[in-house]
C-alpha cells in the first residue's frame, strides 16, 4: 500500500504468522493493529497484548468515540462471551491510561478509566485482576477516592469467595488449596496498590478487615 492506505490486523490469534511476522512493526489503535514502519520490539515477560506502540491521542480519540450499547446496563444479561471479551477491552483501555499517564496527560488518564469502569463495571464482568490496573492508575494521577472504590468494591468480591470456601470441608478446602491461596494473594495485592499509592489511612483500616474476616496472614501484609 506503500504508505498510503493502512494495514490493520484484528485480534484473534497472536501467532507471529498471523502478523505476517511483522508484530514488532504494529501500532495499537483501538482495537486493532496497523502497520507501521517504527520497530517496538516487544518485551518477552510481558503479556501477548502488550504488542506494539500507542499513539496516545489518537487511540484516546478512537475508545472516547466507541458505542457501547447497553454494555454495563444493570437490567441487562451480560453473557459469557461478552464478560470473556472484555479482558481484551480492559487490557488495551489499560495499556492507553499507562501511555496517558507517562505522557502526564492525567485528565485524559481518568476519563479512560472512568470509561472502562462505567461500561465494564466489576459487578457485570467479573474478571476482576483486570481492573487491578485501574486502581492503580488512579493512585498514579492523584485520584484516592475513586481508587479507595475500586479496593472496595473488589474486596467485597473476595470476601465473598473466601468465605464460601470457609463454609466448606477440610477435605473440599484442600481441593480448591491452590484457587484459595491465589483468591488470598489477589486481595493481598489490592492493600499493596493502595500502600504503593501512600494511602496509608485506607491501607492500615483495610488490612485490619483483611486479618480479622478474610484469613489473610498478619506477616504478608
Amino acid at each position: 500500500n506503500n504508505w498510503k492506505r493502512p494495514m490493520y490486523f484484528t485480534v484473534g490469534s497472536f501467532q507471529d504468522e498471523d502478523f505476517l511476522w511483522m508484530k514488532d512493526y504494529t501500532q495499537l489503535d483501538g482495537m486493532c493493529y496497523k502497520i507501521v514502519p517504527i520497530k517496538t520490539p516487544k518485551n518477552k515477560n510481558t503479556s501477548m497484548l502488550d504488542m506494539g506502540i500507542i499513539d496516545s491521542d489518537k487511540m484516546y480519540d478512537i475508545v472516547m468515540k466507541w458505542d457501547w450499547g447497553n454494555s454495563g446496563n444493570p437490567k441487562m444479561y451480560h453473557d459469557v462471551e461478552t464478560r470473556r471479551n472484555s479482558v481484551t477491552y480492559r487490557s488495551n483501555l489499560a495499556r492507553l491510561m499507562e501511555t496517558l499517564i507517562n505522557e502526564d496527560k492525567n485528565e485524559k488518564a481518568e476519563k479512560v478509566i472512568d470509561l472502562a469502569m462505567t461500561k465494564m463495571p466489576i459487578e457485570q464482568f467479573g474478571y476482576y485482576t483486570l481492573v487491578e490496573p485501574f486502581i492503580q492508575g488512579y493512585y498514579s494521577i492523584g485520584k484516592k477516592e475513586k481508587a479507595q472504590k475500586l479496593v472496595k468494591d473488589l474486596i467485597v468480591k473476595y470476601t465473598e469467595t473466601l468465605n464460601y470456601y470457609n463454609s466448606l470441608s477440610f477435605n473440599q478446602q484442600n481441593d480448591e488449596y491452590i484457587t484459595i491461596s491465589t483468591e488470598i494473594e489477589h486481595y493481598r495485592s489490592l492493600l499493596e496498590y493502595a500502600l504503593e499509592g501512600d494511602d496509608i489511612n485506607f491501607y492500615t483500616e483495610a488490612a485490619k478487615v483483611a486479618i480479622e474476616h478474610a484469613g489473610i496472614d498478619k506477616s504478608t501484609i
